[in-house]
């Protein structure tokens, strides 16, 4: 038998071994540790991630290991050259997530924290980090449903917890902040608190959920240059209007008097007023960053210009910004350093709100003429709607939004491993608007006097906090510990003033002999005032047992009145590392971590107005009650008080269980939740008669429950030139409104589809949600219907509407009470708009220089109204519709068919014309279930496809690191819904109704390239 064995020393032939080691994105890692197997020999890599190595046997093994990435090991096999791309690794990347006012090891963690890496969003055409959230973690439900340039994204963390539900709060670099137009560049990481027991030491305004937003800073080494260039062609997504022919025949067909009979209908204008008020759009934007540093001193410096042709007419934004983080190390004791963050947002918005298509016009009117006295076209005979190309012509809109945050803060290490820390922030927010309102007249829609509007309101945030901390090991025991105080001033002061018949055409006050000048005050308030106290306690035995106790207890001066100004936000959580537990350790040893973990907490919400609790008036208007008299200043009561009113508390338990395996190759976790929230906040409307120019009158009512789960599944590897990663997440949440006290448990009614105007629309005086005890938010609420009649007898035999009898084609609403009669009393729930899952899948994928990511998101288990069927399949009032209207019963030569009927006609006789009545049955003016539809999808939210060059191609070019990549977001969406898009938002209580009044979604393809330098 002849045994291998391994060649003498003398027998090894020696030599030298060089290469480069880089990131998934081909920028070179500088540190990274190079040695042989079983031998010290070894080296790191310098600032390019290149190394050398001498003295190396040509059958030897090295080792490529650096923190945050997964160490790799490769035969040298003779080789003289070796180039390594190293992946990032999952685990390491979260081994230290920010946990309120300190940091945690992930293995550590006993609450909810949902964490991302800023290099999994920093080339996605987002400018907002909600957005960028979307499909990426469990638990978060993030809708994006405008595609306008300066749209954000809605977010909800593990379902709507309140009538008067508060948006998630971010702490940006340890400090409050506004989460709006960050640099999505800048970002390191993103800590999500989604539970109570972790967001609690925020007290009253965690309750819907906190972000935690960690800034890159700069390391020790030569300055690094990242440059990055994206370009994007956005496309509108619309539906098409009927041209001029079919809408003439589709006018004839129903009688319509100004089109029967009409003839040499080809030299009227035939305008496709979609294609004239949205078009593709533009989108450009530049990052430049600067970052480096000393042992003793980091930096970054970077700035950001975003500039956004929106699809639709006139719409544009920018956005520019410039970001400075800095820190020092004084001494072994003392580290101070800063964040400033300053932005600009200039906006052409929207003239008139957009709807999508624009139903309310006619092809047979010009949008322009010859003449330049009267440039744009008149109403021709029939049409008494605007020409919106007019409206958005003479409108003239400046936005502009600036804003400054800044953030110093010294912390200072004191014996008895006692550490404090204070913190001072600033926010200072300004915006302003000029609206130029020129005169137009294009026959029934006019503006004969022109207008100008200037409004401005500012807002500004003090914050200063003080942190004592304790962290020390006793053995096998681990105890951190911290107390706080925390301030917050606020002010804020708004005004707006208007004059018309304006000389000139500027955005300057110039009054003539005809102007009318109005001063209105938007508010002022220098009171703002939040004093917070705050304490924590983690404790960890053997590495094996975690608890952890927090408590804040928050007082609001201006929102709550005399002893309801504080309230007391409790948490507890416990951990157990099973996995570390020696029984596990030997029979399961690719088990890297099992940990079971549990938690309580309560949280706060305040996100009301001030000062409700007091009564307040306000100027409405000054009389000269006699020629020549001074005027005299007229107030009124602006609000019911309620001196009572007081917290909304959030209770929420949690139990969670986490599995990582071979070596974190596999990862699994699992929530479970129960959330209750009591004393809910919310404006109950009031009668007009009252007085109140609000209409509202704010007090606590009743409770709601949520209870979900939330799914991690993922994956990760390599195989020779192949990388992968893919991760599944999924959030189960059911929702349900337990009482509504104070209002008698009567139901909330809202939302409407109405067409700019409550008053004016296919199905006005209407409400289309149903909010009550028992029941989840905001149910859609009509008529259930149970087909189509198909005949005579079939409408004989069923009980009808008093005072009308259906025809054939005509939907057959269901007898719900059964009185034998079709009424209000038959109205019905219809489905739910709160999906019972929403879900992501991420996947990324390498091959040698290659890259692709894949994201997916979607929902299931929920409804939605299609508000834009009722104008798409029937004639709306004097203006156009789509070529699905020619699918209905009995229109034309049509027969009975699977759409209702638009009316009834009725043929001409003696000499009498043809009329037709319209919907006598309701068909589309009534809400019913006909427009409810299963809202299910899953959508290929972005696609990115990138190319990393090689070594030798940027050495010459002096390039650390080159990436080129094409991108595509809202490439396709897989559903059975059959309007525009699925991914519909909405309020609390009327969430999922897809009315024609919305800025259109949009595609976009975007070419983009990563430089480094």
């Amino acid at each position: 038998m002849l045994l291998p064995i391994a060649a003498p020393y003398w027998l090894q032939t020696n030599g030298a071994v060089t290469g480069r080691v880089v990131d998934a994105k081909g920028e070179g890692l500088p540190g990274v540790n190079v040695l042989v197997r079983g031998t010290t020999n070894g080296t790191q890599t310098d600032a390019n991630g290149g190394y050398a190595l001498a003295n190396v046997p040509d059958n030897a093994t090295l080792v490529f290991s650096y923190v945050g990435f997964t160490a790799q090991e490769l035969p040298l096999n003779g080789r003289a050259a070796v180039d390594v791309t190293l992946a990032e690794d999952v685990k390491a990347l979260s081994e230290v997530v920010v946990v309120g006012y300190t940091t945690q090891k992930r293995t550590d963690v006993t609450g909810s924290v949902a964490s991302i890496s800023g290099t999994e969003i920093k080339s996605l055409p987002v400018t907002n980090v909600q957005e960028a959230l979307q499909g990426r973690m469990a638990g978060v439900e993030v809708v994006k449903s405008s595609g306008a340039p300066d749209a954000t994204a809605s977010i909800l963390i593990r379902g709507v917890s309140s009538l008067n539900n508060a948006p998630p709060l971010y702490i940006i670099d340890g400090v409050r902040q506004s989460g709006d137009n960050i640099n999505i560049q800048d970002i390191a990481s993103v800590d999500v608190l989604k539970d109570a027991s972790a967001a609690a030491i925020y007290g009253s305004a965690a309750a819907g959920g906190v972000i935690v937003i960690t800034t890159k800073k700069g390391k020790p080494g030569q300055p690094a240059i990242n440059f990055s260039a994206r370009y994007g062609v956005t496309q509108p997504l619309t539906l098409k209007l009927l041209n001029r022919d079919d809408f003439i025949r589709l006018k004839q067909n129903i009688a319509d008097p100004v089109y029967v009979g009409m003839e040499r209908t080809d030299t009227l204008p035939d305008t496709d007023w979609t294609k004239q008020i949205f078009r593709d759009g533009i989108e450009q934007n530049y990052n430049l960053s600067i970052s480096g540093g000393t042992p003793q001193l980091s930096y970054l410096v970077s700035g950001i210009y975003n500039d956004q042709k929106g699809v639709y007419l006139n719409n544009r934004s920018a956005l520019a910004g410039a970001r400075v983080n800095t820190e020092y190390q004084l001494g072994k004791r003392i580290k101070v350093g800063e964040q400033l963050y300053v932005w600009q947002r200039r906006t052409k918005p929207v003239t008139i709100t957009p709807i999508n298509p624009p139903f309310r016009t006619v092809p047979t009117m010009a949008p322009y003429t010859n003449d330049p006295a009267n440039p744009y076209g008149r109403n021709p005979v029939g049409f008494a709607g605007p020409n919106l190309i007019a409206q958005i012509g003479t409108a003239h809109i400046d936005n502009t939004k600036s804003n400054f945050q800044g953030n110093a803060f010294a912390e200072i290490t004191l014996p008895l491993d006692l550490s404090f820390r204070t913190t001072f922030g600033y926010t200072y927010y300004l915006e302003n608007q000029n609206y130029f309102q020129d005169s137009y007249n294009t026959g029934a829609v006019s503006a004969p006097i022109n207008s100008l509007t200037k409004s401005n309101a500012m807002y500004s945030t003090l914050l200063n906090n003080y942190v004592l901390s304790y962290n020390h090991t006793f053995g096998t025991h681990a105890v951190s510990a911290l107390v706080g105080y925390e301030q917050i001033q606020s002010e804020y002061d708004a005004l707006r003033g208007s004059q018309n018949a304006v000389g000139g055409t500027s955005y300057a006050f110039l009054p003539t002999s005809n102007s009318i000048t109005r001063i209105t005050p938007g508010g002022y308030d220098t009171n703002g005032l939040i004093k917070s106290t705050f304490a924590q306690l983690n404790y960890g035995f053997n590495e094996k047992y975690l608890f952890s106790l927090s408590a804040r207890r928050d007082g609001n001066f201006t929102v709550f009145g005399p002893g309801n100004q504080y309230g007391i936000f409790p948490a507890a959580s416990a951990g157990w590392r099973i996995s570390e537990e020696p029984l596990i350790k030997n029979a399961l040893p690719m088990i890297n971590q099992l940990k079971l973990r549990g938690s309580y907490g309560v949280l706060g919400n305040s996100n009301i107005p001030p000062y409700l609790f007091l009564s307040t008036y306000e100027y409405v208007n000054a009389q000269n009650f006699y020629p020549g008299a001074p005027p005299s200043l007229g107030y009124t009561q602006t609000l019911i008080p309620n001196p009572n009113i007081k917290w909304e508390s959030v209770y929420e338990s949690n139990v969670g269980i986490d599995v990582e395996a071979f070596n974190g190759r596999y990862f699994l976790t699992v929530e479970w939740y129960n959330k209750t929230t009591e004393d809910m906040l919310y404006a109950l409307p009031i009668p007009l008669s009252v007085g109140i120019p609000s209409g509202r009158f704010y007090t606590n009512i009743g409770s709601v429950r949520n209870r979900g789960l939330d799914v991690v599944l993922g994956t990760k590897g390599t195989a020779r030139d192949f990388r992968y990663t893919a991760t599944v997440t999924g959030s189960f949440n059911q929702n349900k409104v337990l009482n509504l006290d104070n209002i008698n448990s009567n139901p909330i009614q809202a939302g409407d589809n109405s067409y700019g105007n409550p008053s004016y629309g296919q199905q006005t005086g209407q409400f289309l949600t149903y909010t009550k005890a028992g029941l989840p938010f905001g149910q859609f609420y009509g008529y259930k219907t149970e087909g189509i009649y198909q005949s005579q007898e079939q409408i004989e035999a069923h009980p009808q509407r008093e005072g009308y009898k259906a025809n054939i084609g005509d939907l057959i609403y269901q007898d719900v009470n059964g009185d034998g009669i079709i009424s209000d009393l038959d109205k019905t729930i219809l489905g739910n708009p709160n999906p019972k899952l929403t879900y992501g899948v991420n996947l990324n994928l390498g091959w040698k220089h290659f890259d692709l990511a894949l994201l997916f998101n979607g929902v299931a288990g929920v409804d939605l109204y299609n508000g834009v069927a009722p104008y798409a399949q029937f004639p709306f009032s004097d203006g156009n519709t789509t070529y699905q209207v020619f699918g209905a019963s009995f229109l034309g030569d049509n027969q009975l068919t699977s759409q209702p009927r638009l009316g009834v006609l009725t043929p001409g006789s003696n000499g009498s014309p043809a009329t037709f009545a319209t919907d006598p049955n309701g068909n589309y003016s009534y809400v019913s279930d006909y427009f409810v539809e299963k809202g299910n999808y899953v959508k290929l939210k972005n696609l990115q496809l990138g190319y990393t060059f090689g070594d030798a191609l940027l050495q010459r070019a002096k390039i650390k690191s080159a990436r080129l990549y094409v991108m595509a977001n809202n490439l396709f969406t897989i559903t059975n819904y059959s309007g525009i898009d699925p991914e519909i938002g909405g309020d609390v209580i009327t969430r999922g109704i897809d009315a024609p009044l919305q800025y259109p979604h949009a595609r976009i393809y975007s070419l983009g390239v990563d430089l480094t330098f």
